[in-house]
């Protein structure tokens, strides 16, 4: 009842702001009065499932299947975001929130931007009337389901609000682009609009970095990043809002690309929305781990796609013929507003070829073929010139800041050198010792540096950025990277970060708010060498581990020791000792079979270390079947080994040592060819565990005897006597160990890349946007 009663108050609000941007300004009273009960209505549906969930509710299906009573409280927040029910609420609630920002914030333009935005609130209330997560379970039930196995990690407490947060922000810029076309009034929906723009880029990039993050130290696969088609649609509205940054930040200097801006402006929530089909439609089902299936929204969300994508191009191209052009673009070659839109441009045809590779099932399905996904190794074609060449305008960018000599011409001979990066491009893609899209980046590299080296000043910023990169192949080649491609990627990231720490050092701390987008640009630098790094460099060891034995992997010394539950228990821990001198890691990577998930779960452990990461993975325990090996003696019996004949006589308990600990003899008796020896071999605690002593079987045999297994309940004794009667061990254990050097340089330009975002908007939000320098 709560979520059609939202429903009514979206309709009635959505239709009163309307009419209010229509002329009759006195409704809009009315419909704040009718949103204000709709946000919290949408609150109360968010208090009511968790009263649901905490409460351990299972007559309703959605806490049945997605929450337990073994479930501790912080899990039990995250089951609120489960399903897709539950993340659709979620989705509602923080949209209707939001809303109240863009209300108050919209200035001139709240009338007809609080109408656009209400679509996006009727749009998501018409999605939770069909898939409702208060829908009453069609059985008794005792205890949940249960939560994924892989949700039950911080992380995944954090992630999707945050993810969430992102998707609903999105709606803001749309909702303002929408106005200020349905106004016919362009020049101030940008300073309105910048902060929630730069405000959505931090929410998508910081909830990438959260599931990565959440992945490499969770999944066990060793990496952060699959470019999975469901990552996707999360890292293409980022890319769009960084394109989007970009081209504000050339309409606030020149005036020049406002159509393109209020395209993209409205295009972020389409993008958002259009991920959203693709991953819950049931398209991916075959291609992605993170998929949803279809729960009968296909229509709906098909429905809401087309008909604000024909709103958007109907409310644009009925525009054309007013001011909606703005000024023409500067393609000085020294401005600014070249190499802001330069940028841009490569965030754009990233975005559009990682859309149209994440689109691929969708696409092949539509041409009635089999549906087929990009592999990884598609995607990384791209990307890797791509970033090259990203990287190149990083450097460019701040050599060009406050830069007077607009129309200086390049001299001839700088353009005449550019033909030698053009023949050794030519060479190596021919001899096939570079890629042709590692060659053409390559050319463009280093012929645009050979460009802007033509004027004195950028030359003297440009030769002290090259020896960062200088540096880095030095070191690179120094640990033994020989490939081009590599070298380059090097060379060209380290370069970026050089030019940005120039123009740094003079921003901080002084000048910080100015400093925005420099933090960020230094951190993609950081990020790129350390993708590359520790995915590339990166080596692998596998090491087949029986219980107790020891083998070596990158300098430590790795001891199996069995595990802490049962195999079927999800608080299973793997008892893994790693030594390196005097260093002991007692290591505990879980794995463990879920019920839920009719599958192995496992989780690595990761050792930190300054240079990366050392990361251990499990694969497997295996059991081992040595059920006939040894001797195993009862009291009284005789049992044969080799020539010998031993019987168990009696055991013999026994102190053992100052600290009284246990300790348990067999007294044996041994006959060999006629002579007869007795001998007591002694299974003694320890602090790692029992441990048997070796003694001699007889004297001058050459064999020695051990007890390793004393049972209690049966009065019998498992005896080793290696070369006659060996034991082995009960299981062993299956690890993947490998070295990700440099993987902290990733988190790091991340956290930078968020604290510059979070700059640009402290500063768009605190002075309007006025000024460009430091966004």
């Amino acid at each position: 009842m709560t979520i059609i009663m939202a429903l009514a108050m979206t309709i009635l609000s959505g239709g009163a702001f309307t009419l209010a941007a229509l002329g009759r300004k006195h409704l809009f009273e009315l419909g704040k009065r009718a949103y204000f009960v709709q946000v919290f209505l949408a609150l109360a549906a968010t208090v009511y499932l968790y009263i649901l969930l905490f409460n351990h509710d299972y007559s309703i299906a959605y806490i049945y299947s997605y929450s337990s009573n073994d479930l501790p409280f912080h899990f039990l927040l995250s089951s609120f975001w489960a399903g897709q029910e539950g993340t659709y609420l979620l989705w509602f609630v923080l949209s209707s929130v939001f809303g109240l920002l863009l209300m108050y914030r919209a200035g001139k333009y709240k009338y007809a931007a609080m109408a656009f935005f209400s679509l996006i609130n009727l749009f998501l209330a018409v999605m939770l009337a069909i898939v409702s997560p208060f829908k009453p379970l069609e059985f008794f039930a005792m205890d949940g389901a249960g939560l994924n196995p892989l949700l039950q990690d911080y992380w995944m407490v954090i992630h999707p609000p945050v993810m969430f947060c992102a998707f609903s922000m999105a709606g803001v810029p749309f909702a303002i682009a929408m106005a200020a076309m349905a106004m016919k009034d362009y020049k101030g929906w940008i300073n309105i609009a910048f902060p929630f723009v730069a405000l959505t880029s931090v929410l998508f990039f910081a909830a990438n970095v959260m599931g990565g993050f959440w992945a490499y130290r969770t999944l066990g696969w060793g990496g952060y990043w699959a470019w999975d088609p469901v990552e996707n649609t999360s890292f293409v509205p980022w890319i769009a809002s960084l394109a989007l940054i970009h081209g504000m930040i050339i309409e606030k200097r020149s005036g020049a690309l406002r159509r393109v801006n209020l395209l993209l402006g409205t295009f972020m929530l389409m993008l958002v929305v259009y991920g959203t089909f693709l991953t819950r439609s049931g398209v991916l089902a075959d291609f992605s781990v993170h998929s949803f299936v279809d729960l009968g929204v296909n229509n709906t969300l098909i429905a809401f796609l087309l008909g604000v994508f024909v709103l958007i191009l109907g409310l644009f191209f009925s525009r054309q013929k007013s001011d909606i052009k703005g000024q023409p673009l500067n393609y000085r070659l020294y401005s600014t507003e070249f190499i802001l839109f330069v940028g841009m441009s490569l965030l754009f045809l990233l975005a559009v070829l990682v859309l149209f590779w994440s689109s691929l099932p969708l696409i092949t399905m539509g041409l009635g073929i089999t549906p087929t996904a990009a592999d990884i190794t598609t995607y990384n074609s791209f990307a890797f010139p791509l970033a090259i060449v990203i990287s190149l305008f990083l450097t460019v960018s701040p050599l060009v800041l406050g830069f007077k000599k607009q129309d200086k011409e390049v001299k001839k001979v700088n353009l005449y050198l550019t033909v030698i990066p053009l023949i050794v491009a030519g060479i190596l893609a021919a001899l096939k010792i570079v890629s042709p899209a590692v060659a053409v980046a390559g050319f463009i590299y280093v012929a645009v540096l050979l460009i802007y080296s033509s004027e004195g000043e950028m030359a003297r910023k440009l030769g002290i950025s090259l020896i960062y990169g200088v540096v880095g192949i030095v070191v690179a080649m120094v640990l033994g990277v020989r490939s081009v491609h590599y070298l380059l990627f090097i060379m060209a990231a380290l370069t970026a970060t050089g030019a940005h720490v120039l123009i740094l050092h003079q921003l901080i701390p002084n000048n910080l708010k100015f400093a925005g987008g420099h933090i960020s640009h230094f951190g993609l630098g950081l990020m790129l060498v350390g993708i590359l790094a520790s995915s590339a460099f990166g080596t692998e060891q596998r090491l087949i581990l029986p219980r107790d034995k020891t083998e070596s992997a990158f300098g430590y010394d790795f001891s199996y020791h069995g595990t802490t539950a049962a195999f079927n228990s999800s608080e299973n821990k793997i008892l893994l000792t790693m030594r390196k001198g005097n260093e002991v890691i007692q290591a505990q990577p879980r794995i463990y079979f879920s019920d839920r998930m009719n599958g192995m779960m496992k989780r690595p452990h990761i050792v930190k270390l300054f240079g990366g990461d050392l990361y251990v993975s499990p694969l497997d325990i295996q059991q081992l079947d040595h059920s006939q090996h040894g001797l195993h003696l009862a009291k009284g019996e005789t049992g044969k080994a080799g020539d010998y004949n031993i019987k168990f006589l009696a055991f013999d308990m026994m102190s053992h040592g100052e600290g009284g600990g246990v300790a348990v003899g067999a007294d044996l008796e041994v006959t060999y060819n006629g002579a007869v020896d007795t001998v007591k071999p002694v299974l003694s605690t320890t602090g790692e565990g029992f441990m048997g002593e070796e003694v001699p079987l007889m004297q001058e045999s050459g064999y020695m005897v051990k007890i390793e297994k004393v049972n209690a309940s049966d009065g019998t004794v498992l005896l080793s006597i290696p070369g006659l009667a060996e034991t082995g061990s009960p299981d062993q254990l299956i690890i993947d160990v490998s070295e990700k050097p440099a993987i902290n340089l990733v988190w790091i330009g991340s956290f930078l890349i968020v604290g510059g975002l979070l700059v640009t908007f402290y500063r768009r939000n605190e002075i309007g946007g006025n000024g460009a320098a430091g966004a």
